[in-house]
């Protein structure tokens, strides 16, 4: 019985998981549309007519992409409050080595004016900073437009911080991690939380996770 054509969706689909696989480990500006058509077994004017022009498949390819790195991102909310920031920071540290080539392109093409790569940028970044303002919150720590623009610096900062460890390396991961959940605290009181507040919502959710677990 012959087999069922595949869909031009699925097709598609196909092609970009083949793409984004490569990306994991190429330079993105060296992936070649003829290279990725060899390795997903089809022609290099299947990829033209499905993508339009090599611009067209590098977006279409960030963009799959980008959306599985937003969703490694997101940190595990079956967590205890008190441990969430802590594995929201390695969640985010970890996606980042593990994909550089991919988080890299991103920002790179959003910086350059690339209007759809900037709106999958800020997505991912707001992936991360929605999940902060919802966990202070569940703290009892009321959020503000003040508060959000100072996570919002701290991830940027974070991500600097990040981005130039995987070229220079000169800290252990884990004291990276340690140095970007130290800068979140400090940040905090600028946006007029201050750090008692922090330890006594933190200390009052410890309890109430205590107590629940006895239960």
């Amino acid at each position: 019985m012959a087999a069922v054509p595949r869909s031009p969706e699925d097709r598609q689909r196909q092609i970009l998981e083949v793409a984004v696989r490569m990306l994991r480990t190429e330079p993105f500006d060296q992936l070649s549309m003829d290279r990725v058509a060899a390795e997903a077994g089809v022609s290099p004017p299947l990829l033209f007519h499905y993508f339009k022009n090599k611009k067209g498949f590098q977006n279409a390819i960030l963009e799959a992409a980008s959306a599985d790195l937003e969703d490694r991102m997101r940190p595990d909310p079956e967590l205890p409050i008190t441990s969430q920031l802590r594995s929201g920071i390695e969640t985010f540290v970890d996606a980042v080595i593990e994909h550089p080539t991919i988080y890299l392109a991103v920002m790179r093409m959003a910086g350059s004016g690339d209007v759809r790569m900037r709106t999958i940028y800020r997505g991912m970044r707001r992936t991360f900073t929605t999940w902060i303002v919802a966990a202070l919150t569940n703290l009892g720590i009321e959020s503000n437009a003040t508060v959000e623009a100072t996570i919002a610096g701290w991830q940027a900062f974070m991500e600097e911080i990040v981005v130039n460890w995987i070229d220079e390396p000169t800290l252990e991961r884990g004291e990276m991690v340690d140095l970007c959940e130290r800068i979140f605290y400090h940040c905090l009181p600028a946006a007029g939380i201050s750090v008692e507040q922090i330890v006594a919502a933190t200390m009052a959710a410890t309890a109430s996770e205590s107590r629940a677990t006895k239960l």
